[in-house]
């Protein structure tokens, strides 16, 4: 059953609002009402609205300037204009913006009922449209979890036991195996589907840098703050927060953010005013926090307050008969407009027999490479194609990509060659070539190279690579 329509009547006549609210109020609309602009861009911040009557003129922030704020939010609203000095120009003006319609006043009651009801139609067949998408999304081959395992379908046995709640959850596992993937199906099979899922690296930010990114801050509060900015905390209201390697997370801040767990309560830095978080938290790690604990390095009560519900993803090593299913799916994404190549003799007993300490993630890597060496007409990928796999590698920790890829090159040198390069170099060079190839977008160049961000910027610093 579509809910009652959120209205906002926007008018700087205090008798207009307690007339019209009295006359629209009703079971399919709830009235909220605000004498200045000002003091309706707070009501929306605290819930928003999805259909908006605004006047013109009004002192201080205009009909328009109100219209534009509204427009540029994370949630617009419909806004139908309202004036009793109405001109062809500030319709049009008004209509260019995005504004829904135009009234002058006064205008009938019937009036203003039927286009608020079309304005909250048109705002209904949106969130619609956005709810198919994501429904979409979620059945998307490409972003589910492989396996027909018994590991992994205890796996999404848990997903499907936490996700329609709004429990904290905690996700552990090794480097690579998938843990912000199970964050996302969590939220796909949530009430909160429709909503964002936003995501941060506690490994990638400092402690200050950090809490900006979670809270927001306010205009002034430090060197540089030149305007207001809000927070992943209220950019992810009816949504979804990923908080990625939380053990990472400084001292300070995990006593802030406990209170955010505790409360639902948190301030933008720099601002004395309290605000409300609607964002379901989904956090990953893959330290031992229990070991964290006991060595002081993070807050016994955070950990219990985190680990409400905890998953548990099995390293691909746990569950190797997977491999097939995973090689398919990872070659349909990695070559997704050809038929997908196959795997030339003894390469899948090769793969079966490597212990895989870097997951799914070098899995992939390894992949990717292949498809690379392979291009062209060739429909395998044969052992040559891919990176070395030393089976004396120690597990748990992963060799990053970019030292493969060296190692590759300089096996495959002739060693009389007088154009040898250091490994260095050529480590530094498959940095640059990830950045490049990546659009600078660091998370996205970690991710090619195999490696985490944090190890990404300290090798950028170590090359004098610019940031």
């Amino acid at each position: 059953m579509r809910r009652p329509c959120r209205l906002l009547l926007v008018d700087d006549e205090t008798l207009l609002l307690e007339t019209m609210s009295r006359v629209l109020k009703g079971p399919r609309l709830n009235v909220r009402t605000a004498e200045s602009g000002e003091a309706a861009l707070k009501l929306l911040e605290e819930e928003p609205a999805d259909v908006m009557l605004v006047d013109m003129a009004m002192p201080g922030m205009n009909g328009i300037e109100l219209l534009r704020k509204v427009k540029a939010g994370r949630a617009p609203a419909e806004v139908i204009m309202m004036t009793a000095h109405g001109t062809i120009e500030t319709a049009v003006e008004a209509m260019k913006i995005g504004a829904y319609d135009y009234l002058q006043k006064p205008a009938e009651v019937e009036e203003v009922e039927r286009l608020v009801a079309k304005a909250y139609e048109k705002v209904y067949l949106v969130r619609e449209n956005q709810q198919l998408r994501q429904q979409l999304v979620r059945h998307d081959p490409y972003q589910i979890l492989i396996g027909e395992s018994e590991p992994m379908s205890e796996l999404r046995l848990l997903i499907s036991k936490v996700a329609p709640t709004d429990a904290t959850v905690l996700v552990l596992g090794e480097s690579g195996v998938g843990k912000e993937l199970v964050a996302r199906t969590v939220q796909a099979q949530s009430q909160r589907a429709d909503g964002p899922l936003l995501t941060v690296n506690c490994g990638a930010l400092t402690g200050s840098l950090l809490a900006n990114e979670l809270f927001g801050h306010v205009a002034g509060a430090y060197t540089g703050a030149t305007r207001t900015e809000k927070g992943l905390f209220e950019a992810a209201q009816g949504g979804t927060l990923f908080i990625d390697e939380i053990g990472e997370m400084g001292a300070e801040l995990q006593r802030v953010f406990l209170r955010v767990l505790e409360t639902g309560e948190y301030k933008r830095v720099g601002e004395a005013r309290t605000r409300h978080a609607d964002a379901r938290i989904v956090a990953a790690t893959n330290r031992d926090l229990g070991q964290d604990v006991a060595a002081g390095r993070f807050r016994q009560d955070l950990f219990y307050r985190l680990n409400v519900f905890s998953i548990t993803v099995p390293p691909l090593r746990a569950h190797i008969e997977d491999l097939p299913a995973l090689i398919a799916h990872l070659l349909r994404t990695l070559e997704p407009d050809r038929e997908p190549r196959r795997l030339g003799p003894g390469v899948m007993a090769t793969l079966r027999e490597y212990p895989w300490p870097g997951n799914v993630r070098e899995l992939k890597n390894a992949l990717e490479r292949g498809v690379i060496m392979a291009a062209g007409n060739q429909d395998e990928i044969t052992l040559a194609d891919l990176p070395p796999l030393d089976q004396n590698e120690p597990q748990h920790s992963p060799e990053p990509a970019a030292a493969k890829a060296a190692q590759s090159n300089l096996q495959s040198r002739d060693q009389d060659d007088n154009a040898f390069v250091p490994l260095m170099e050529l480590e530094k060079g498959q940095v640059l070539k990830a950045l490049e190839l990546a659009a600078r977008n660091k998370t996205e160049a970690a991710r090619l190279l195999g490696i985490s961000l944090r190890s990404l910027y300290t090798k950028m610093d170590r090359y004098k690579i610019p940031r």
